[in-house]
């Protein structure tokens, strides 16, 4: 399959599940987390004919390759040497201990990363004469977001101008405040605008502010935060009032795990597969594992089909969503799509005896606030308004907050984090 973007449903299936037998020799020969699951289960390579096969093995977790990262790198030395030599490793916002757990990446799987974000860039129509703005910020360790944007650009031999904001660290010289961030987006007449939508956000108000010269600006690529159809809308008419008046926001449901991100080709069309000979999405039930019909919502799950540093089967992403291999109506591609938002089932809180969702939070203050920015601070304080954002807040979790009026650089600031952290937890 040449091009999986334009392959028919029936040959994209078919090299998912040869390139799934692949991975399990690969697996089988040398992958000590996995190998060890298959002597328990008295299973080989020869168990696996097929991605009907793939059942056979459990879920696994994120505190399963938090635990042991190293157990999830392929130690096969019979390798060709671009199948072994690290390309580089990118660090999960998760951790262990404490410690972000690294996802490593071959020479054979940066090339696959390059397929992955040009696929990408493809689904969102972008042009070659197209101009990126980057703006997202370094980050003390390496991370994703940041140098992938860069390779998207080069896998499309396209333009890219990163802009450096804020700065992650003392030992860093070169970060740029949120004016001058605007004038580089203006100077280099970017096209697209690519970070997350907390701070891409300022930037446009900013502009805005500052009549900067944003004309040319026809696209915002958000990823890293959530962003509900009315925060979305906002942003929308911000860019259109500074920028292209056709101008549009495309939202990425993006992984350390797959280097990447699943994208829409329109607002709502869906998180779009940009490489299923790559990456084999499945929804399964969050207690059992069992997979669960196209159209039912449950567990998303993440099964490497072309790598050969760290390689995860089954994994679950942490998320919930419905999928849909059914051809996309906009860009007639039969690539699978995500059809719902993704919402995070692996981070509950328990306020008041109450369980609750923090994307539930993030959702009903959306809803009032639209494209302003928020954070939510759980303490032992007890305190309660009965305005607007209290109200919806109590109605969608069952919780009733206290709400504060504050500076937004507080919660979008790249100085500090690369992405805002919408509900912070602050009891013992």
């Amino acid at each position: 399959m040449t091009d999986p973007l334009l392959a028919s449903r029936a040959e994209i299936e078919a090299e998912q599940s040869r390139r799934f037998v692949e991975t399990m020799q690969r697996v089988a020969a040398g992958h000590p987390y996995y190998r060890r699951l298959l002597a328990e289960r008295g299973l080989g390579a020869a168990d696996f004919r097929s991605l009907d096969d793939l059942v056979r093995l459990p879920l696994t977790r994120k505190a399963d390759y938090m635990r042991e990262p190293d157990a999830f790198l392929l130690t096969d030395t019979s390798l060709p040497d671009e199948m072994r030599a690290v390309w580089d490793t990118m660090y999960t916002t998760g951790s262990s201990a404490g410690r972000p757990t690294p996802f490593v990446s071959t020479s054979f799987d940066f090339f696959r990363i390059l397929e992955v974000n040009r696929n990408m860039l493809r689904l969102r129509g972008v042009r070659r004469d197209d101009v990126i703005a980057n703006l997202f910020p370094l980050t003390p360790r390496p991370h994703g977001a940041f140098i992938r944007a860069l390779h998207a650009a080069a896998s499309m031999n396209i333009r890219v101008v990163a802009a450096l904001p804020g700065n992650p660290s003392p030992y860093f010289t070169l970060g740029q405040g949120l004016d001058q961030v605007v004038e580089i987006v203006a100077r280099n007449r970017a096209t697209i605008l690519w970070g997350v939508p907390s701070y891409l956000r300022r930037v446009v108000a900013r502009a805005e502010e500052m009549s900067a010269d944003f004309r040319a600006v026809r696209l915002a690529f958000v990823t890293g935060e959530g962003m509900a159809e009315a925060a979305r809308a906002d942003f929308t008419a911000a860019l259109r009032r500074i920028g292209s008046p056709d101008a549009w926001v495309s939202i990425s449901y993006g992984a350390t795990e797959m280097q990447g991100g699943m994208v829409e080709c329109a607002p709502g069309a869906g998180y779009h597969n940009p490489a299923p000979d790559q990456f084999h999405i499945a929804i399964v039930d969050p207690e059992s594992g069992a997979p669960l019909p196209d159209g039912q919502s449950g567990l998303v799950t993440l099964t490497h089909l072309q790598r050969t540093g760290t390689v995860l089967l089954r994994y679950a992403l942490g998320d919930s969503s419905v999928l849909s291999r059914e051809r996309c109506a906009h860009c007639a591609s039969w690539t699978d799509r995500l059809v719902a938002m993704p919402r995070r089932v692996d981070s509950l809180l328990k306020i008041k005896g109450t369980l609750v969702n923090p994307d539930v939070l993030v959702q009903a203050a959306e809803s009032i606030l639209q494209g302003r920015e928020f954070q939510f601070v759980v303490s032992r304080e007890a305190a309660a308004l009965g305005a607007p954002l209290s109200e919806a807040v109590k109605q969608a979790a069952g919780v009733t907050p206290a709400v504060e009026l504050a500076d937004a650089q507080a919660f979008a600031d790249p100085s500090t984090r690369w992405k805002a952290k919408r509900v912070i937890d602050l009891r013992d």
